[in-house]
């Protein structure tokens, strides 16, 4: 996999509320989810931006308030999964 570095000035990151040893994770997952809520990144490509796996960029985003699209197919295998564990 290439990598892509993106340098931000030192002095932009002054005051940040986040753990130094966090940040970058932190800062792939906010771009994750800007660009797959933009529409610029598919769910796959953000998930791995992120560092996730589907479920959990999922919740990521719910807890962030991200309204996810949700294509016809994944609402009817949603709904496949809900009668299959109704039933069980």
């Amino acid at each position: 996999m290439q990598a892509i570095t993106l340098t931000l000035p030192a002095d932009s990151l002054i005051g940040v509320r986040i753990p130094r040893r966090d940040l970058e994770m932190e800062l792939r997952r906010r771009l994750a989810a800007a660009l797959f809520t933009d529409g610029i990144l598919s769910g796959v490509s953000a998930c791995r931006m992120a560092g996730m796996g589907k479920a959990e960029f999922q919740h990521m985003l719910g807890e962030r308030g991200v309204n996810q699209p949700l294509a016809a197919h994944d609402l009817e295998q949603d709904l496949e999964n809900l009668a299959a564990w109704k039933a069980s």
